[in-house]
């Protein structure tokens, strides 16, 4: 790549190229199929980034292949002394201006007083960029550790994420803060320990990475939850292509009817405003999706055209957890189940140890049947990462049921915190059922049969939608009958 760059060609540094002339693939190469070249491409830029942060940072020139292109760039590196980040100066003033939330990252100052542990701040800094810059809903701007020297694109950071380490006895402390510069408010700090062993020094700086991406930077963290109150009153019209995801991120917390409507509007002008983000067809497709599988509301969501807007969504965008992920999900209410667990599959090959991504994965992989994964992998995001999706219950909930422990399946329930879908209620009146808790399991019932009206008739269908199994399907339905909900088709 870098060698047809230096000799002007450019034009030929596509995809396809790579795939072929690099990974030997062949000529019917798809990539919308086979993601190889955006999963090296991806690992390629977090190596790059750790070279420059350490090795190469007195290097004359950087190279970065930036995201979106598979065209290096090169840049004669800075030689001015960086300032710190200041509150007022240009980049505070139009950090409002900006279409995506940038996130500038400084390396953890040395308190240690030993100087063998001077690369350990910039490790876990160059951890923290890879980490978020996964997520792609967040540009990231690491900050060189030598004389605090910055790039002229590091202007227009609205947040910055700062801190320390250092030593407690026979532990290593990481401090992590993150400040809004707009207006120079701390709105999030957290400290990480471990022992002080060299050898496990790069794990620490990796298991941080990961939870402060993930507290920081998820579709229920901290950044996200102070842009959208921010941008709740603005029009779809006026949205940047991140709110408009926003609004996505707010319906999937709610599941209300106005919460529908507003992401459904705001993605629809993302779509035209911004064709080429695969993230806002993808999301699109997972609204669809939601509502062609629940209905919830009288908006006509055909299956047939979330299927097609997550087609899209990960051709534009292959090796992003979220399209791959979001094609799942539509293809398994498609029926298609085989296709829908290779893209779950191909959702956790592209970055495994991801926190952000873990629950999501792991419901996938449990409702298509992934016994031993599925639930692994969302017990372990639930340990690690305060902001998972408590949807996930659902899943736990269906991999004890289908055990037979229909007390462990009845304690999943309680944790599902989603009252505005009618999901709890089917999965407490069955359980209840079985456990043999009619009364309330009776309660239970009147409460989902007030929230859809018509679930006696259509219970089945919209069981199978989310249920894959028939064995566990009509235990399910054993269980609603015992609490007064014969359901039609049974």
């Amino acid at each position: 790549m870098v060698a047809k760059a230096l000799a002007g060609k450019e034009d030929q540094i596509k995809g396809y190229a790579v795939a072929t002339e690099v990974f030997g693939r062949r000529e019917d190469f798809d990539q919308a199929t086979d993601p190889v070249v955006s999963i090296q491409a991806n690992k390629l830029r977090r190596a790059l980034e750790r070279y420059y942060l350490v090795a190469g940072r007195n290097d004359p020139l950087r190279i970065d292949i930036p995201k979106g292109t598979y065209v290096p760039t090169f840049q004669q590196r800075c030689t001015e002394t960086e300032t710190a980040l200041p509150h007022d100066d240009h980049h505070a003033r139009t950090c409002f201006e900006i279409t995506w939330p940038s996130l500038a990252v400084q390396p953890l100052v040395n308190l240690t007083g030993n100087p063998e542990l001077e690369h350990v701040g910039a490790a876990i800094a160059s951890e923290i960029a890879s980490e978020i810059t996964c997520y792609q809903e967040i540009r990231v701007i690491l900050q060189f550790p030598e004389k605090r020297k910055r790039r002229a694109t590091d202007k227009g950071a609205r947040f910055v994420l700062s801190g320390s380490i250092n030593t407690d006895l026979s532990n290593l402390k990481a401090s992590v803060i993150l400040t809004d510069l707009s207006t120079g408010m701390q709105i999030w700090a957290d400290t990480y320990r471990a022992a002080l062993n060299p050898a496990h020094l790069m794990i620490f700086a990796e298991e941080v990475a990961r939870t402060v991406a993930g507290k920081s930077c998820a579709e229920y963290g901290i950044i996200a939850k102070q842009l959208s109150v921010e941008s709740k009153h603005t029009p779809p019209r006026q949205l940047t292509t991140y709110e408009a995801m926003l609004r996505y991120h707010e319906f999937n917390a709610q599941y209300t009817h106005q919460a529908f409507l507003d992401a459904m509007r705001a993605l629809q002008q993302a779509s035209k405003s911004e064709p080429d983000c695969g993230l806002v067809w993808s999301l699109m497709a997972r609204l669809y999706a939601i509502n062609y599988g629940t209905e919830l509301f009288a908006v006509d969501t055909p299956i047939d055209e979330a299927v097609g807007f997550a087609q899209t969504g990960a051709k534009l965008d292959p090796g992003n957890q979220r399209t791959r992920g979001a094609l799942s999900f539509a293809l398994m209410l498609a029926n298609e189940i085989s296709a829908a667990r290779v893209e779950a599959d191909r959702a956790l090959a592209l970055n495994p140890d991801s926190l952000i991504f873990l629950d999501g994965i792991g419901y996938l992989l449990t409702l298509l049947g992934d016994w031993q994964r599925g639930p692994a992998l969302i017990r372990k995001a639930i340990d690690i990462n305060p902001y998972y999706n408590p949807i996930v219950h659902h899943a736990l909930w269906l991999d004890m049921f289908r055990r037979l422990d229909y007390r462990q399946a009845y304690l999943e329930t309680l944790n599902f915190k989603t009252p505005n879908l009618f999901w709890e209620h089917v999965m407490k009146a069955a359980t209840l059922g079985h456990l043999g808790r009619i009364p309330e399991g009776c309660q239970v019932a009147d409460g989902l049969l007030t929230r859809k009206p018509d679930f006696a008739q259509r219970g089945n269908f919209l069981i199978r939608h989310f249920i894959k199994f028939d064995e566990i399907v009509e235990r399910m339905l054993v269980g609603l009958s015992r609490v007064g909900i014969d359901v039609e088709g049974n």
